[in-house]
Protein backbone atom coordinates (compact mmCIF):
# COMPACT_ATOMS: atom_id res chain seq x y z
CA UNK A 1 0.00 0.00 0.00
CA UNK A 2 2.05 2.81 -1.00
CA UNK A 3 1.83 6.08 0.12
CA UNK A 4 -0.11 5.51 3.60
CA UNK A 5 2.33 5.31 6.54
CA UNK A 6 1.11 3.49 9.67
CA UNK A 7 1.79 5.86 12.29
CA UNK A 8 -0.16 2.90 15.36
CA UNK A 9 -1.82 4.03 18.32
CA UNK A 10 -1.37 7.55 19.33
CA UNK A 11 -0.48 6.18 22.39
CA UNK A 12 2.50 3.94 21.27
CA UNK A 13 5.11 4.97 22.48
CA UNK A 14 7.98 6.28 19.71
CA UNK A 15 11.70 5.75 19.81
CA UNK A 16 14.04 6.80 17.38
CA UNK A 17 16.84 8.25 19.28
CA UNK A 18 15.49 11.69 19.01
CA UNK A 19 12.27 12.00 21.44
CA UNK A 20 10.01 9.42 23.08
CA UNK A 21 6.48 10.20 22.67
CA UNK A 22 5.61 7.69 25.32
CA UNK A 23 7.98 10.00 28.27
CA UNK A 24 5.95 13.15 28.85
CA UNK A 25 7.71 15.03 31.40
CA UNK A 26 5.75 15.30 34.56
CA UNK A 27 6.24 18.61 35.33
CA UNK A 28 3.93 20.96 36.90
CA UNK A 29 4.84 24.31 35.98
CA UNK A 30 2.13 26.85 34.78
CA UNK A 31 4.02 29.32 33.32
CA UNK A 32 1.62 30.05 30.85
CA UNK A 33 -1.38 30.52 33.40
CA UNK A 34 0.85 32.25 35.97
CA UNK A 35 1.68 35.13 33.51
CA UNK A 36 -1.84 35.89 33.45
CA UNK A 37 -3.04 35.72 36.62
CA UNK A 38 -0.34 38.02 37.44
CA UNK A 39 -1.61 40.73 35.36
CA UNK A 40 -5.39 39.88 35.54
CA UNK A 41 -5.31 39.68 39.23
CA UNK A 42 -3.04 43.30 39.15
CA UNK A 43 -6.67 44.74 37.08
CA UNK A 44 -9.00 42.91 39.46
CA UNK A 45 -7.79 45.28 41.90
CA UNK A 46 -8.99 48.41 40.34
CA UNK A 47 -12.82 46.86 40.16
CA UNK A 48 -14.18 49.59 42.74
CA UNK A 49 -12.98 52.28 39.85
CA UNK A 50 -14.44 50.58 36.71
CA UNK A 51 -17.04 47.86 37.65
CA UNK A 52 -17.11 46.01 34.39
CA UNK A 53 -14.16 44.21 33.35
CA UNK A 54 -14.37 41.42 30.79
CA UNK A 55 -11.56 38.56 30.68
CA UNK A 56 -10.55 36.93 28.22
CA UNK A 57 -12.84 34.02 26.81
CA UNK A 58 -15.93 35.32 28.91
CA UNK A 59 -18.94 37.06 27.90
CA UNK A 60 -20.58 40.34 28.66
CA UNK A 61 -24.17 41.06 28.74
CA UNK A 62 -23.99 44.90 27.51
CA UNK A 63 -27.48 45.49 29.11
CA UNK A 64 -25.86 44.73 32.68
CA UNK A 65 -23.16 47.61 31.73
CA UNK A 66 -23.50 50.49 34.70
CA UNK A 67 -25.51 53.36 32.36
CA UNK A 68 -24.54 56.45 34.43
CA UNK A 69 -25.11 60.16 34.02
CA UNK A 70 -21.60 60.07 32.89
CA UNK A 71 -21.88 57.80 30.11
CA UNK A 72 -21.46 54.00 29.78
CA UNK A 73 -17.94 52.63 30.48
CA UNK A 74 -15.96 48.97 30.66
CA UNK A 75 -12.72 47.44 29.91
CA UNK A 76 -11.62 44.34 28.17
CA UNK A 77 -8.39 42.26 28.88
CA UNK A 78 -6.04 40.74 26.67
CA UNK A 79 -3.22 39.03 26.83
CA UNK A 80 -1.10 39.07 23.60
CA UNK A 81 2.05 36.87 24.36
CA UNK A 82 4.91 36.85 21.96
CA UNK A 83 7.45 33.56 21.10
CA UNK A 84 8.83 32.40 24.04
CA UNK A 85 12.66 33.12 23.93
CA UNK A 86 15.77 30.67 25.02
CA UNK A 87 17.37 32.75 27.74
CA UNK A 88 19.52 30.94 28.39
CA UNK A 89 20.64 27.03 27.92
CA UNK A 90 21.91 23.95 30.28
CA UNK A 91 20.68 22.18 32.84
CA UNK A 92 19.73 26.09 34.63
CA UNK A 93 18.48 27.41 31.48
CA UNK A 94 15.82 29.78 31.50
CA UNK A 95 13.19 31.26 28.98
CA UNK A 96 12.31 34.75 28.56
CA UNK A 97 7.92 35.01 28.37
CA UNK A 98 7.65 38.81 26.14
CA UNK A 99 4.47 40.39 25.34
CA UNK A 100 1.22 42.92 25.73
CA UNK A 101 -1.65 42.75 28.34
CA UNK A 102 -3.50 45.03 26.09
CA UNK A 103 -6.80 46.85 27.99
CA UNK A 104 -9.28 48.20 25.89
CA UNK A 105 -11.44 50.86 27.49
CA UNK A 106 -14.44 51.62 25.92
CA UNK A 107 -16.66 54.40 26.92
CA UNK A 108 -20.01 56.22 25.28
CA UNK A 109 -19.08 58.33 22.21
CA UNK A 110 -19.38 62.09 22.02
CA UNK A 111 -17.66 62.27 25.87
CA UNK A 112 -14.22 62.81 25.05
CA UNK A 113 -11.40 61.14 23.61
CA UNK A 114 -9.69 60.71 27.17
CA UNK A 115 -10.97 59.89 30.68
CA UNK A 116 -9.01 60.00 33.95
CA UNK A 117 -9.74 56.41 34.13
CA UNK A 118 -7.15 55.50 31.66
CA UNK A 119 -4.52 57.33 33.92
CA UNK A 120 -5.91 55.56 36.70
CA UNK A 121 -5.72 51.85 34.77
CA UNK A 122 -1.86 52.98 33.87
CA UNK A 123 -0.77 53.69 37.41
CA UNK A 124 -1.91 49.61 38.56
CA UNK A 125 1.06 48.74 36.04
CA UNK A 126 4.32 50.89 37.16
CA UNK A 127 7.44 50.55 35.17
CA UNK A 128 9.74 47.98 37.08
CA UNK A 129 6.56 46.72 39.24
CA UNK A 130 7.35 42.99 40.33
CA UNK A 131 3.59 40.46 39.64
CA UNK A 132 3.96 37.03 41.32
CA UNK A 133 1.93 34.22 41.05
CA UNK A 134 3.48 30.59 42.34
CA UNK A 135 6.82 31.13 41.26
CA UNK A 136 6.69 33.19 38.60
CA UNK A 137 7.48 36.80 38.43
CA UNK A 138 6.20 38.81 35.62
CA UNK A 139 8.08 42.30 35.41
CA UNK A 140 6.40 45.43 33.96
CA UNK A 141 8.89 47.52 31.44
CA UNK A 142 6.15 49.83 30.79
CA UNK A 143 2.51 50.87 30.16
CA UNK A 144 1.61 53.21 26.71
CA UNK A 145 -1.60 54.88 25.97
CA UNK A 146 -3.26 53.67 22.40
CA UNK A 147 -5.02 55.40 19.55
CA UNK A 148 -8.54 55.93 20.09
CA UNK A 149 -11.25 54.63 17.53
CA UNK A 150 -14.91 54.15 17.29
CA UNK A 151 -16.03 50.48 17.86
CA UNK A 152 -20.22 50.18 17.16
CA UNK A 153 -21.85 52.72 19.57
CA UNK A 154 -18.54 53.04 21.47
CA UNK A 155 -15.53 54.49 21.71
CA UNK A 156 -12.32 52.69 22.89
CA UNK A 157 -8.94 53.29 23.78
CA UNK A 158 -6.29 50.87 24.71
CA UNK A 159 -3.55 50.97 27.59
CA UNK A 160 -0.86 48.26 26.79
CA UNK A 161 1.10 47.13 29.69
CA UNK A 162 4.71 45.54 27.98
CA UNK A 163 5.63 42.46 30.61
CA UNK A 164 8.19 40.25 30.73
CA UNK A 165 9.21 36.82 32.84
CA UNK A 166 11.88 34.33 33.38
CA UNK A 167 11.24 31.14 34.22
CA UNK A 168 13.01 27.89 34.65
CA UNK A 169 13.16 26.27 30.64
CA UNK A 170 10.77 24.00 29.52
CA UNK A 171 13.63 21.39 28.18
Amino acid sequence: MSGQVDYGLITDAVDDGIYTTGDAPSRTDRVFKNIRVCLESRLSEISTDIPTIQYENTEIDLSDIDKSSSGVKWIRATLLPAETQIASIGQNGRDLHTGIFQIDYFSSVNIGGFEEDMDIIANYFVKGDILTTGTTNVRIRNTSLGVGRRDGAFFVRNIDVDYFAYTPARS
